[in-house]
């Protein structure tokens, strides 16, 4: 049976200050820190302030263990920054100016510093390290270092260590978040790697060193580690992505309407099929082109419709609850044209698309993506691109555009449109289950409120309605079967600080471009 090192740290204020990779506040705390946190208490421990010796074998066999599961408070991390002033080390000017007879003061030379500190809603954070075969060798040397823990973050985030071996029931009976490992999304946590130790010991080493006889001389950041991303448990999976640009035959950006994206979908959908028919992965059903790249939906039994029904019952008043059905009845990929958003006069026309996959479906996108890549569009209705020469699609690793799409957010806004799945005849409650059941079924299941309006938070997007008062078309152009069916320009918040990866796409006609959402940044 597989057993646990677990180091605990209790904080003794309800904050802490930290701030991690990208000099971003940081909750959980992440493994370097408590590592380092483990070598300053060890210095002090054995009082070697200048080399470890003693704790060395028992921090490098830690070091090279995988990355622990971390079990947390829940935090809050302050939207507004606080700013703090800090005493400038003028002493000599100040005393300078007294023995003149002059007035001084400290406050004249101070540096302020903005922090948003992380606002604890418990004390306790643990890090689980599995033991093979329930091992630990240098578990004495550990827990006495852990013993002299006495701050971990900022000098003022005050803390108290342990460390124990606990059994899996143990481990799973601890209170608090759990965060796991992930393959992507999630909250990057620097952990340490073999030679994590060294490497703070050089630096260490360089600090004590850094005034010489030819002056001042820098210090060296840490360098030897990892960034490993954590994902909260309860927070969904992101589903996988590839992007591609619009290019033309220059190489330059192509811009589509964003008005038209439904084109654009439909267009590269059209290639998709066309490129899997010719080319389609081993062991797939014989329709599983028709379903899974085209989209044709072949029905849902009757088993998968009562407990859709009974998922959408379990919706509170305005929130969706946790634990409700999350639609997997039918697996298909999504096609979805990218408006350039970023800043407030950004020009919202379509330069990008984006390839989205059931979670899990990594391979086949992959093997689509390669099949797609460079590849020139074809005009289905023949006026799509007003006379100019089809674009071609670049895939490309990472975006500015996109990530506006895809990076874990608590709250997230609609650019286009979400289509209800039905009418709500003018009537707000008609119109809150419609909301409720389009949640439902685009596999929203974390506790989350909504509000709904006309118009969307970005200026430059097109209203959700589909006429003006001269009963003239306007807005996006939408498929025919989603005519009659009611749109409204969503917005959702994630609740108890749950920041969801996108993408998110919401409603009917979520897999050609329709309501798809952008998250809200961090301040």
């Amino acid at each position: 049976m597989t057993s646990f090192l677990c180091i605990s740290v209790r904080f003794l204020q309800p904050y802490n200050h930290g701030r991690g990779h990208k000099d971003e506040p940081e909750w959980p705390p992440s493994p370097l820190r408590v590592m380092q946190a483990l070598v300053a208490a060890s210095a002090g421990r054995w009082n070697e302030r200048s080399k470890l010796k003693q704790p060395v074998a028992a921090i490098r066999w830690l070091e090279s263990l995988p990355p622990p599961h971390i079990v947390a408070a829940d935090a809050v991390t302050s939207t507004a920054p606080n700013r703090l002033y800090v005493p400038d080390n003028v002493a000599d000017k100040l005393t300078a100016k007294w023995a003149r007879g002059r007035d001084a003061s400290v406050a004249d030379y101070r540096t302020g510093k903005d922090v948003r500190p992380s606002h604890l809603k418990g004390d306790m954070t643990h890090y689980l390290y599995p033991l093979v075969n329930g091992a630990c060798p240098h578990f004495e040397v550990l827990a006495s270092a852990a013993h002299s823990v006495t701050h971990l973050g900022w000098g003022i985030d005050m803390a108290i260590g342990n460390a124990a071996v606990i059994s899996p029931e143990q481990a799973a009976a601890l209170p608090g978040l759990r965060w796991l490992p992930t393959a992507a999304g999630g909250t990057p946590l620097r952990t340490p790697i073999r030679g994590t130790l060294d490497d703070i010991m050089r630096k260490h080493d360089a600090f004590l060193r850094r005034i010489t006889d030819d002056g001042f001389r820098p210090v060296p950041p840490l360098r030897v580690f990892d960034v490993v991303h954590y994902r909260r448990q309860d927070a969904p999976l992101g589903r996988p992505y590839r992007v591609f640009e619009l290019r033309s035959a220059d190489r330059s950006r192509f811009r589509y309407p964003h008005r038209k994206l439904i084109h654009l979908a439909g267009m590269v959908r059209h290639m998709a099929v066309e490129a899997m028919k010719k080319a389609p992965p081993r062991d797939v059903p014989d329709d599983w082109v028709k379903t899974y790249i085209a989209g044709h939906y072949a029905g849902a039994s009757a088993e998968t419709s009562a407990r859709n029904k009974r998922g959408t019952e379990k919706v509170g008043d305005d929130r969706q609850t946790k634990g409700s059905f999350h639609s997997d009845e039918h697996r298909q990929l999504s096609y979805i044209p990218l408006p350039s958003v970023g800043y407030e006069h950004t020009d919202p026309g379509v330069r990008r698309i984006m390839i989205v996959a059931p979670v899990g479906d990594d391979a086949c996108l992959d093997h689509l993506a390669r099949l797609l890549a460079g590849q020139q569009l074809i005009p289905e209705r023949g006026d799509e691109f007003a006379g100019h020469e089809p674009p071609f699609l670049v895939q490309v690793p990472r975006d500015n555009v996109a990530i506006f799409y895809t990076e874990p957010a608590g709250v997230w806004h609609s650019f286009t449109p979400v289509i209800l799945p039905g009418h709500d005849d003018h009537k707000p409650d008609k119109t809150r289950k419609l909301i409720k059941k389009a949640l439902v079924h685009s596999g929203i299941e974390q506790s989350c409120g909504f509000e709904w309006s006309p118009f969307s938070r970005f200026s430059k997007a097109y209203s959700a309605h589909k006429y003006d008062k001269n009963k003239r078309p306007q807005g996006y152009i939408r498929p025919g079967y989603l005519l009659s069916q009611t749109a409204v320009h969503l917005t959702i918040r994630f609740e108890d600080g749950l920041r969801v990866p996108g993408p998110i796409t919401i409603g009917a006609g979520r897999h050609c471009g329709f309501g798809l959402m952008v998250g809200e940044p961090k301040p």
